[in-house]
């Protein structure tokens, strides 16, 4: 296991470092430079989900860094397909070294025992609550690039860092696409996980179900506001970042809090 998890984050260093010398170099054709980089994002990932699998090999681990792995895995599979559609400025400059990150802290720090989940159904509804976190993830980090992007242009900053960047329409484009397919599984995720709930105090379900319930209107309410009335710019992406706040509280702060705090 820590073998698996030591050549993921290692490949997505490398990963890391080739895409950021790609990026500052202008005249290097992008299907020749990003073939290597596919190929070792390939292997990233290969490793990082044996890593995975080794850990609940005995049952599910429901601690918050391994489930933040599986969140991490699934952003790296997100940017490798969403790279090959925007190859001048790949997400995976960003999202592998967080991948990376969460590797580390996942061997580093103290975690529960493997258990077996109550009903095998109930993976279903991880998985979806997870996918769903993982898009919101990547749409957090395009919506602050894209705030970057936004403010560059109207101080006439048109060189270096945004003229590699795709054109903002482009960019909020994906942005949206990415809001409402998390906010599919999400709510998907949502109905699913009401049918588990016994005892939504004695569970420890509360805060998590309360904080996701909040952060689902924020989402409903900002994709609403995108089709009625077109909403987009500065204000969009406040909404996008205020529903990742109260998402990231339910899921990752919950767990925190019930196992370094409460223990």
């Amino acid at each position: 296991m820590a073998i698996a998890n030591s050549l993921a984050f290692l490949l997505y260093l490398c990963c890391t470092a080739l895409l950021i010398r790609r990026f500052v170099q202008r005249d290097q054709p992008a299907s020749v430079s990003l073939l290597p980089v596919g190929i070792l994002t390939v292997l990233a990932l290969i490793f990082h989900g044996a890593d995975i699998m080794l850990t609940m090999e005995n049952g599910w681990v429901l601690n918050l860094f391994t489930t933040l792995s599986i969140v991490a895995w699934l952003m790296a599979l997100t940017a490798l397909i969403w790279g090959a559609k925007t190859p001048n400025a790949p997400p995976g400059i960003i999202v592998y070294p967080i991948v990376a990150l969460s590797l580390i802290l996942k061997i580093s720090l103290p975690h529960e025992e493997a258990r077996a989940l109550l009903d095998p159904a109930l993976e279903w509804h991880i998985l979806l609550s997870l996918a769903a976190y993982s898009l919101f993830a990547l749409a957090a980090i395009q919506a602050i690039v894209l705030s970057i992007q936004e403010q560059q242009l109207k101080q006439r900053h048109i060189a270096g860092l945004i003229q590699k960047l795709p054109p903002l329409q482009s960019m909020e484009t994906t942005l949206f696409q990415l809001i409402t397919s998390g906010f599919i599984l999400l709510s998907i995720g949502l109905i699913a996980g009401a049918f588990f709930i016994d005892d939504i105090f004695a569970q420890h379900l509360a805060h998590k179900t309360l904080l996701s319930l909040i952060a689902w209107c924020v989402f409903a309410i900002l994709l609403w506001q995108r089709w009625q009335n077109g909403l987009r710019g500065a204000t969009a992406i406040r909404w996008i970042l205020i529903g990742f706040i109260f998402l990231l509280l339910a899921y990752s702060g919950s767990r925190f809090v019930l196992e370094y705090i409460i223990n």
